[in-house]
């Protein structure tokens, strides 16, 4: 398979160097106004209809012939028709036609001029989401733009990231609507960030409302790149890395192990502990005489499970761009992969996607896109994160003999990871998109538009059971389950878009510009899941249902519908690009309510002022362009799940006793009390900020501040019980959020000397207005109720450890357990005693202070690239695998804890100094209760990536028949500043896979 790829991937290559070579061929050199060369310029015959791009030094080479004239175009600059009149060394002066707050912006159902925006908007482009080297575009959005959240938890193989806009919105989810070139998508990491043109992400409901009841967590919408006339050109992008952890957790040696265990053990009462003091001093002979026997194994469990030092990965891309006059195609293919620390975990993705342009007549256009995704995923069963941490050094791996050994009763994780069965996903998505552009008349844009999308997935879990067997080789009674059991799901999706847009500007007088859109939609959507399972395989090799037993097998299926039905539509208007004024509205009716509450009406009106249009601003040289803006709108939610305001009835099987014989029935019941009024949640922003440029444009500032309530809040409500009925969704709660953002950017040229400097940093703080007395998650450890922000810390003060017995006699406890070395807890009511009723908030889990920025420049071919990113305030929780012992009773001991732990064996001075509690298990449930003990400042400043290139100068390439090419070296999260313990990242989940620092190396070819 590798093979015939590679072969694919090389053919096209050395077919267009073999055409190539004989091509006549012009070349020269393109500069701005101050004679600066230009890269990314396009170059177009008209003769030949051969194009061609300007280089980084502005050079370019071009297929033409004396007396040619050639059409030369790039953003930002007036298109020059230049004729040829030699074949070698001419130059080509571009003249600037706009500033940079003259750049065209994509926005809801249509595009609007940058310095035009009276909504909060923020745009990034190319090179801000393929500059970032990343395999999921949700990654490269991280840091990128001001009020937008973008975490993760987790580094594996085709992990992805949660985004939020503007904090938290909702209860429930609060993922933003992705709409990817118009269509809504279920996730944008099923795009290539090298296919993205830009992304503009919609912050306020001023400007998302036109998506109405989609858009309370705010709309990202990505725009694919597509072909420009005159362009011509094939490209190979390849690239390969290596990637490693940023940080790993260490744990005690056997020995250590085996003396702390029995501290804890005599610290809760025993006279001595599990392991004789003889184990303990002997251990080193006894670990090399009888490697065998329990408990004389010294095994480093995560190096054991992490047998790759470095996880590889691998992508290629073909792009294919064409454009002539009547047909504009843009064609990608991209394959990546991504390996493992350990065995059993690949993540494998193909992307292809070809976006059609064909011109039919003057007045009628069609766009004809096709995108396909096939990701292929393997991972263990078990998470093997998880039980490596977990399992303590005295437990063996593999017995002498090569077999594995039992560990913990046949947990053993190595066993596990590599015999212990996989999750195969096979997960397929089609989607097309066919759109009319009808002009009838001038400044009317007429627009029909169907999306269909269709997704196939397949999954199969295949959980084996491992024999086992003794150190001597007879088979042993423990095993790491009952049976073998395959699990298999099939999932059909589709979803279907339906459009109709109206469009229309006009300018009268030449101080009057007015648009109105008007629109229809339709989207529908189908999920149908099925499912089997079967237990006890003769053959753990053959993971097919029929292979099972036909007396342990079982079956599901389920099956929905929804759609959504809206009419839109947004007129704005200026008055000598001075004063500004515009309003959307959407209707939206859905089938997830009942037909008395399906429709409701989400408007918004938002108005700006450029200041820099009056004559009194005009004369101040360094103030290049100044904006206010304002705006309020209304938004909602209608992803409550389906037919909440019907009376559903769920089968279940149950056993019955008939005839002196138990058979299983299926039973059917009302299980959820349906209120049929249940309805939107509704969000109201008000929205006000400054747009700025000065010196020439060079600096550029936006600032925004702004309010949101969300309201009718969807809540499990307490009913009466004798209604036998489980808490119904009612709508009822009001959540506030305040924020604010800052953006700031620098661009200047000295000579042959490019770059730029951006920053920007945001802040929101939700608060909990009301929920009709409820307390969502009451015991903790993160609550939500009136008063509270949204997911608060909730739980007890602590006041140190207890040193000695008379801090303990007398003093409100948690149980009577407590003894010296335990937490102490501050009793808030003064009831003198600690319970429940003194817990209280300890602060905001939300991060505070989103930061992110980037450097780049470019000089002489050379190309370098900073992007950091970094949270200035937030209270984490230390996670239980790198800080508390004896998990499930026998887990591991935390290296860090080591001599940093209160002992009945340290001196007083040494436990003052402690920064942890004492050793033991009946103690756990008190010392790490949720309490502001375990809370720590998780601040922290990251270097997102570093990228080093250099493009090869023309004349070099010319003899090639390449047009450019680039190599580079690359690193994504390099460097990280915290205040966690140096073995954790401040971004990694409990027991997940690690956070990894990625090296990479990559070329492009353009021919």
């Amino acid at each position: 398979m590798k093979n015939l790829l590679l072969t694919f991937l090389f053919l096209p290559i050395l077919l267009l160097f073999w055409t190539g070579s004989d091509a006549q061929t012009i070349t020269g050199k393109v500069l701005d106004e101050k004679g600066q060369p230009m890269s990314s310029v396009n170059i177009v015959s008209e003769k030949t209809g051969k194009g061609s791009a300007s280089s980084s030094t502005g050079d370019f080479i071009i297929s033409a012939t004396l007396n040619d004239t050639l059409t030369v175009s790039a953003v930002g600059y007036e298109t020059l028709k230049v004729p040829v009149t030699t074949l070698q060394g001419f130059q080509i002066v571009m003249r600037s036609a706009q500033r940079e707050l003259d750049q065209v912006v994509v926005v809801g159902y249509g595009t609007q001029r940058k310095k035009d925006l009276t909504g909060a908007v923020s745009t990034i482009g190319a090179k801000d989401v393929g500059g970032r080297q990343t395999l999921q575009v949700s990654e490269a959005l991280q840091g990128g733009i001001s009020g937008v959240s973008v975490t993760r938890s987790s580094g594996a193989p085709g992990a992805g990231s949660s985004i939020l806009i503007r904090g938290v919105t909702t209860i429930g989810n609060n993922t933003p609507l992705f709409i990817v070139d118009g269509i809504q998508v279920s996730s944008i990491d099923n795009v290539n960030p090298n296919d993205v043109e830009s992304i503009t992400v919609l912050k306020d409901a001023a400007s998302a409302a036109i998506y109405g009841s989609r858009a309370a967590a705010g709309v990202v919408l990505v725009t694919t790149k597509r072909a420009k006339e005159g362009q011509s050109s094939f490209e190979y992008n390849y690239e390969y890395g290596i990637q490693r952890p940023t940080a790993l957790p260490e744990y005690a040696s056997a020995p250590d192990y085996m003396r702390f265990f029995n501290e804890q053990a005599t610290n809760d009462g025993a006279a001595t502990g599990a392991y004789p003091q003889a184990f303990i001093t002997n251990f080193a002979d006894s670990n090399r005489l009888f490697p065998d026997k329990f408990p004389f194994s010294n095994t480093n469990w995560q190096q054991v499970i992490m047998t790759n030092r470095n996880a590889p990965r691998v992508r290629h891309d073909l792009v294919f761009t064409m454009g002539t006059g009547k047909l504009k195609t843009k064609a990608s293919l991209g394959y990546s992969k991504a390996g493992a620390f350990y065995d059993n975990y690949t993540y494998e993705r193909y992307l292809f996607r070809i976006n059609n342009d064909l011109q039919i007549s003057r007045k009628l256009g069609v766009n004809l896109d096709i995108a396909f995704k096939r990701t292929n995923t393997v991972s263990p069963v078990v998470n093997p994160i998880y039980e490596a941490r977990l399992m303590p050094a005295i437990f063996d791996d593999y017995y002498d003999n090569g077999n594995y050994a039992l560990a913990k009763d046949g947990r053993n994780p190595i066993a596990q990871l590599r015999e212990g069965g996989t999750n195969d996903g096979r997960f397929n998505q089609i989607t097309s998109r066919l759109a009319f552009n009808f002009k009838p008349v001038d400044g009317l844009t007429l627009t029909a538009l169907v999306s269909p999308s269709f997704d196939y997935d397949k999954t199969k879990n295949f959980s084996k059971r491992i024999a086992f067997t003794n150190p001597e080789g007879t088979p042993s009674s423990f095993s790491n389950q009952a049976r073998t059991t395959l699990t298999e799901g099939r999932t059909e999706n589709i979803f279907i878009t339906g459009q109709f847009l109206a469009d229309y500007l006009k300018q009268f007088n030449g101080v009057h510009n007015i648009g109105v859109l008007g629109g229809y939609e339709e989207l529908f959507n189908s999920n149908e899941t099925l499912g089997a399972s079967r237990s006890g395989f003769a053959l753990n090799g053959f993971p097919y249902l029929n292979s099972g037993s036909q007396e342990l097998r079982d079956n599901t299926g389920s099956a929905s519908q929804s759609a959504l039905r809206s009419f839109f539509g947004r007129v704005k208007y200026d008055y000598k690009n001075k004063y500004y004024l515009q309003g959307n509205i959407r209707y939206d009716k859905s089938s997830r309510f009942g037909p008395s509450y399906r429709s409701a009406l989400f408007p918004s009106l938002s108005a700006g002022w450029t200041l820099t249009e009056e004559s009194f601003l005009q004369n101040i040289k360094w103030l290049s362009f100044l904006k206010i803006r304002g705006s309020y709108g209304e938004v909602g939610n209608e992803r409550i799940g389906d037919y909440p305001y019907q009376a559903t009835i769920s089968f279940t099987n149950a056993l019955f006793y008939q005839n002196g014989v138990v058979s299983p029935q299926t039973g059917g019941a009302q299980v959820v009390y349906a209120v049929e009024d249940i309805s939107w949640e509704t969000t109201k922003t008000t929205d006000v900020g400054i747009d700025a440029a000065f010196l020439n444009n060079r600096l550029t500032v936006t600032g925004d501040y702004y309010k949101k309530s969300t309201y009718d809040i969807l809540l499990n409500l307490d009913i009466p019980l004798y209604l036998g009925f489980d808490k119904p969704s009612q709508n009822a709660g009001i959540l506030d959020v305040k924020g604010w953002e800052l953006e700031m950017g620098w661009k200047d040229r000295v000579r042959k000397f490019n770059y730029s400097v951006a920053f920007n940093i945001s802040d929101s703080k939700s608060k909990i207005v009301d929920l009709k007395g409820t307390i969502l998650n009451a015991a903790g450890p993160l609550s939500s109720f009136q008063g509270s922000e949204y997911n608060e810390w909730f739980g007890y003060k602590s006041n140190g450890l207890y040193q000695t017995s008379a801090d303990t006699a007398g003093s409100p406890r948690l149980s009577s357990n407590v003894s010296p070395g335990d937490v102490r807890y501050v009793d808030v009511n003064n009831d003198g005693r600690i319970t429940p009723a003194d817990k209280v908030l300890l602060g905001g889990s939300l991060p505070r202070y989103f930061y992110g920025g980037n450097f780049r420049v470019d000089y002489s071919g050379f190309d370098f690239g900073l992007v950091f990113q970094g949270v200035g305030k937030r209270l984490n929780r230390l996670s239980d695998d790198i800080v508390k012992p004896f998990g499930e009773a026998f887990g591991n001991v935390p290296a860090e804890m080591i001599g940093n732990f209160w002992s009945k064996n340290n001196k007083a001075e040494q436990n003052l100094m402690a920064r942890y509690p004492r050793l033991s298990t009946r103690s756990l449930g008190n010392n790490y209760e949720m309490s502001d003990y375990w809370l720590i400042n998780g601040a922290y400043f990251r270097v997102k990536n570093i990228t080093v290139g250099y493009t090869v100068k023309t004349k070099v390439l010319n003899r090639l028949g390449m047009q450019a090419l680039r190599v580079y070296i690359s690193g994504n999260d390099l460097f990280a500043r915290h205040n966690f313990p140096k073995y954790t990242d401040p971004e990694v989940g409990n027991a997940a896979y690690p956070i990894v620092r990625t090296f990479m190396a990559g070329a492009t070819v353009r021919f």
